[in-house]
């Protein structure tokens, strides 16, 4: 097959999809990669007028899509990210169109924001060939709406690259608890800080080591200041995931909601115990400890009754080598040959290479 794979941003390529494209190229299959700027790693098309969000230049952006797809003579194109996804989708392209789908825009449908986001995936899906999703409530939403084919859960997300993420002892010395992700509102920092503070109130020694750039980084350090937290809790700004893991006995995680949040998995890989919320997504993660939305205090006192037991001086124990991206990598090839492509797409290439080759011999 030849397959196209669109993210709105080139980092999301570089962060998600080198070992899965590496898969499919040993394979066999031929892999062309776009985004909207350059990636370091997966570097591809850049595709004028494509940005993050939503902007004035989406006609332009289309018309270079259309050109994409053709002059790379594309069986399938695979897509990520909310505005690519959108704008491939209504481009008319010729070849079938799958949407991986990271994490619908909403979790409970409480706000009209929300309804908006779903008003809008619902029109989409009448250009969808297929979904790949990640967690049992999206996937759940895609199928009361498409063919029971055409929508494949990846349990494992986009898998993991294990050799970079090892199981390791836990550290010595006091709770060392670690927060990664984005400063955003969806993430929501302030929180893993609440949970420090309950901590500290409950006469529990811990440290709190966030992790992670954003909008909201700068007023995540104000508050941090402001409650007279800065012994106990450290904003460091970017820092290696897997160094961060290493050195902590637990991470904290306190996104409002997601598709399957990689830093549990990761956290998992290393054998480290998360507490999180019990959202969408997030409850799909495996071997997490999950307390009420929003329940600051609970997740607090679980945390330090754990410590207190001694389960955080022990490691996660389960295995995690279903978490593999080599194997996600097939998963995904499987799909899309099963349910998307025709068995004849790149047959009519493959034949005509053969030809080619014998007619060089002769």
């Amino acid at each position: 097959m030849r397959i196209g794979l669109l993210t709105s941003v080139g980092p999301m390529l570089d962060a998600f999809f080198p070992e899965i494209v590496q898969e499919w190229e040993a394979a066999g299959h031929t892999v062309l990669t776009a985004a909207g700027d350059g990636a370091k790693v997966l570097s591809g098309t850049v595709i004028e007028g494509l940005t993050r969000r939503p902007a004035i230049s989406a006609r332009r952006a289309q018309r270079a899509l259309r050109a994409w797809s053709e002059e790379g003579r594309l069986d399938v194109v695979v897509t990520n990210s909310a505005t690519a996804s959108a704008l491939v989708r209504t481009a008319g392209l010729r070849m079938p169109v799958v949407y991986f789908c990271h994490g619908l825009h909403w979790n409970r449908l409480r706000t009209p924001q929300d309804h908006l986001w779903q008003t809008v995936e619902h029109q989409l899906l009448a250009r969808t060939a297929g979904v790949l999703t990640l967690n049992s409530d999206d996937e759940a939403w895609f199928r009361r709406r498409m063919p029971t084919h055409a929508v494949h859960r990846l349990r494992p997300g986009v898998g993991l690259d294990l050799e970079q993420y090892p199981r390791t002892a836990l550290p010595a010395g006091p709770l060392s608890l670690a927060w990664i992700g984005e400063h955003s509102r969806r993430k929501r920092p302030w929180l893993a800080v609440d949970v420090a503070a309950g901590l500290r109130a409950a006469g529990t020694d811990a440290t709190l080591t966030l992790v992670g750039v954003g909008s909201l980084l700068e007023r995540t350090r104000s508050e941090v200041r402001r409650r007279g937290l800065e012994d106990i809790v450290h904003v460091v700004g970017w820092a290696d995931a897997a160094q961060t893991l290493a050195g902590a006995h637990a991470l904290i995680h306190t996104a409002a909601w997601e598709g399957l949040p990689r830093v549990m998995l990761e956290a998992f890989a290393m054998g480290r115990r998360t507490y999180a919320f019990d959202v969408k997504g997030v409850r799909d993660s495996p071997d997490a400890i999950l307390l009420e939305d929003e329940d600051v205090a609970g997740m607090a006192d679980a945390v330090a009754g754990d410590w207190a037991s001694g389960l955080l001086h022990r490691p996660v124990e389960a295995d995690a080598g279903h978490l593999c991206s080599k194997e996600v990598a097939q998963e995904i090839l499987v799909f899309l040959r099963g349910a998307i492509v025709p068995v004849s797409a790149g047959a009519t290439e493959a034949a005509a290479g053969s030809d080619e080759g014998r007619a060089e011999a002769a």
